[in-house]
């Protein structure tokens, strides 16, 4: 098995750009395996930290002075998910569009480590957004076109960021049903004390052995009713996470996706089972396929 990978980072400094405003930097991660002939799969779902990058590489030039996601809501709102109250998902994105008088100046690149852009975010929603991880929560809420769209736009970053540019070029898409049925693998829904081995409805088990710290966790204790973390519980085989349940994963065919989620039986999640969809859902997401096609 082959892995393409490229580190993410999260971190602070205490260089001070405002009297109220420190800086942080989030780069994007991108990693994946090759998975059938001449196909690659990309580690994760796409994340809401994935969605947030492509959402700002594409609808603003770069820019230093931090700026308010808010103040240009007009500019994003065709890229933004449907955003509602009561999910961490929707907290994190929610925060980037709020003002606060104590801020935090985030930096956000992309896969190339180019700056896209410096937003502001209040200093307590971030504190919250790096302590639960929420950047790593899948992005859901999304209509199969936006998906789309980001697909588009992995496809010219690939191409635009590596060595390899000159020898092959990338091309991303969504696997079709046939596609993505040939890489399921088979795998129990619990281990041998009966522990749910994903995310699928109803699968925390408190008796198991990190239940009671699951129920205290303020983002596992939603298993079996929300999705977690893009990189939770073990990679299959072919090395991807969360290929069964955590979020059903859009296919080529409009309102038909695959792999099970949080919201579906864990029997959903084998044998090429599908889930239909009509717009957006909050245990709908994606993630990227990649071919590498060989220059001539």
């Amino acid at each position: 098995m082959n892995t393409i990978f490229l580190k993410s980072l999260l971190c602070c400094c205490s260089l001070l750009l405002l009297t109220s405003c420190v800086i942080t930097r989030y780069d994007t991660r991108s990693a994946m395996v090759e998975a059938t002939n001449l196909s690659y799969i990309a580690t994760t779902e796409v994340s809401v930290g994935d969605w947030m990058v492509y959402m700002m590489s594409t609808s603003f030039t770069d820019s230093k002075k931090p700026i308010s996601l808010g103040d240009h809501y007009d500019k994003i709102r065709s890229k933004l998910p449907a955003l509602g109250p009561g999910r961490w998902d929707n907290f994190a994105i929610n925060a980037f569009l709020r003002k606060s008088e104590e801020n935090v100046a985030i930096h956000f690149s992309n896969d190339c480590k180019d700056l896209v852009l410096t937003v502001s975010v209040p200093k307590t929603a971030w504190d919250s957004i790096r302590e639960f991880k929420l950047m790593d929560l899948p992005i859901v809420g999304i209509t199969y076109e936006q998906a789309m769209e980001y697909i588009k736009y992995k496809q010219g970053v690939w191409n635009s960021c590596f060595k390899a540019r000159d020898t092959f070029r990338y091309e991303c898409f969504l696997p079709t049903p046939e596609q993505f049925q040939i890489v399921q693998t088979k795998l129990d829904s619990t281990n041998a004390l009966g522990c749910n081995m994903f995310n699928y409805v109803n699968s925390l088990c408190p008796d198991c052995p990190n239940g009671e710290k699951f129920l205290k966790d303020p983002i596992f204790n939603k298993t079996g009713m929300e999705p977690t973390y893009v990189g939770s519980y073990f990679p299959d085989a072919f090395g991807l996470y969360n290929f069964k349940g955590n979020v059903a994963e859009m296919t080529s065919v409009k309102g038909i996706a695959m792999g099970g989620s949080c919201m579906h039986y864990a029997s959903e999640a084998f044998d090429g089972r599908r889930q239909t969809y009509v717009g957006l859902a909050g245990w709908l997401g994606f993630r990227v396929w990649y071919r590498r096609i060989p220059k001539t």
